[in-house]
């Protein structure tokens, strides 16, 4: 039996990938910055959305097996990086489409710095504590700081705060559905 974790790994990364080859064909395919755009915003929302419903999944699962329950801080905090890190990713895409679309007071012209700068940003509004030394202008850069906004409250007040109220709920549908 495989682990659960290399399971929601290989999901989670998978999604990840996905983004990122839909996102590399747009930009050689398509040479028109507004579809590439919404494109980014789609492919972020169906991520965000994911995540939220792999974490529920998981936290699920949490009631039927002890086997889950034991990784569940595991999963979360992998959850965690990787929300940050595919944030970051969209952000930097973002960035390399439409450089109006983030105030910058300085960056980098390597591509690995500017990533870099934008995990830095992804952090910052993962855990609310970004410092305002970057900011995104256009709507489609606030929707996708706004998402991950969502996510990140879901995943940490609403899923880590609440992981024994939910996992009560949800033992108490298992019980009733047998």
């Amino acid at each position: 039996m495989r682990s659960p974790i290399v399971k929601a790994t290989g999901l989670f990364v998978g999604c990840i990938f996905i983004t990122l080859l839909l996102f590399h064909f747009a930009c050689r395919e398509l040479n028109n910055s507004r579809v590439e755009a919404g494109l980014l915003v789609l492919l972020t929302v169906v991520k965000a959305t994911y995540f939220l419903l792999a974490t529920l999944g998981w936290i699920h699962l949490t009631v039927t097996s002890g086997h889950h329950r034991k990784y569940m801080m595991v999963f979360l905090v992998l959850q965690m990086l990787l929300i940050v890190f595919s944030f970051a990713i969209d952000y930097y895409c973002l960035y390399q489409l439409d450089p109006s679309s983030f105030r910058v007071t300085a960056l980098s012209h390597r591509p690995i710095e500017q990533f870099l700068t934008f995990l830095y940003f992804s952090v910052g509004k993962y855990t609310t504590a970004g410092v305002g030394d970057i900011h995104p202008v256009s709507p489609i850069a606030r929707i996708c700081a706004m998402g991950e906004m969502v996510v990140a409250y879901f995943t940490t007040v609403m899923i880590i705060a609440n992981v024994g109220y939910l996992q009560m709920w949800f033992s108490q549908k298992f019980d009733n559905e047998t």
